[in-house]
């Protein structure tokens, strides 16, 4: 398979992820098995399946000169194929040319599952999947389905008419891999400093222009050398991190009706802010919101160590 085809990632960061949704595969159809309805997982950004990693070789075992050894990693999608019970449907969403045809031969190693691919942009499938499916019933299908909708996004690519279409089908269960340092880096120190293109992004992935008002507080200028104030107080950004991870809580929180929970911080390899890992249920019912949440949550406080900035 070629470097193209296959979607190197990798790091601890990608493994908490991964792990962390896996577990969530297995009790959640464990979970919805005998209910009735009909278990679809999306993937919004499958990649091509599985991951490359590149290991040192052991020292004892090593011959001489031996070069580290490349293996391939289960990514979200082949996690989903493995996942037992197995999901009924599952919709593998990816753009790139070379990743979506390893999807299509990660495929026909699964010839018992149904599986649909989509190659295009996640958002509109996303979208288009949300208002078409019979998630609460139709003539051939009573109870409806419940679904498992992974977004993990390469950067900013999820817009907040997708994150609305989720929430209102009131029936899935999303985890959202939020890109914490893309917020922050086009989050610029002054508010002037903010470019068009920053913007509309940001205004984009939150689905609102309120974040400016929220992040930004004037601060006045010094006066000049003859003791007379500047023009007028220039607004700088008091949000740090923290604030920022709990305002994307909070529109989260403005959109699913079920729940929403604290995420999990997830820090790249130098200990700064990567992602933030979030659970939310936009269905309302008391009790599916009381086990999906107790699931989630312990899984989000399972290796507690991610949400700590490394000494």
């Amino acid at each position: 398979m070629s470097a193209d085809e296959q979607h190197r990632f990798g790091g601890r960061h990608t493994d908490e992820k991964l792990n962390k949704l896996g577990q969530y595969m297995a009790t959640y159809t464990t979970a919805l098995k005998d209910q009735g309805f009909v278990l679809a997982y999306i993937d919004a950004f499958a990649g091509s399946g599985g991951r490359v990693e590149t290991r040192p070789t052991l020292p004892l075992f090593a011959e001489p000169g031996a070069e580290p050894e490349t293996v391939t990693v289960a990514g979200s999608a082949r996690l989903a194929f493995e996942t037992k019970p197995p999901f009924e449907v599952m919709v593998l969403v990816e753009k790139d040319a070379g990743r979506f045809a390893a999807l299509e031969r990660l495929r026909e190693s699964y010839p018992d599952q149904q599986v649909k691919l989509a190659q295009g942009d996640a958002n509109e499938v996303v979208q288009k999947l949300c208002r078409g499916l019979p998630w609460h019933g139709s003539a051939t299908m009573p109870k409806g389905m419940r679904g498992l909708l992974f977004l993990d996004p390469y950067g900013m690519e999820v817009n907040w008419q997708t994150i609305e279409a989720v929430a209102g089908t009131q029936a899935i269960d999303l985890w959202c891999f939020f890109p914490l340092m893309g917020l922050y880096r086009q989050a610029a120190r002054e508010q002037v400093r903010i470019d068009a293109t920053k913007r509309a992004m940001l205004n984009s992935v939150l689905g609102t222009t309120d974040w400016e008002q929220d992040w930004y507080q004037p601060i006045p200028r010094p006066s000049d050398m003859f003791g007379l104030m500047e023009d007028e107080a220039t607004r700088v950004r008091t949000a740090d991190v923290n604030a920022i991870e709990a305002y994307v809580q909070r529109r989260l929180q403005s959109v699913f009706k079920g729940a929403v929970l604290p995420p999990s911080r997830i820090y790249n390899g130098r200990g700064a802010p990567l992602a933030s890992l979030f659970f939310a249920m936009a269905n309302p019912a008391p009790k599916a919101v009381a086990v999906g949440t107790r699931i989630a949550r312990h899984i989000l406080n399972s290796g507690s160590s991610s949400q700590r900035r490394p000494r």
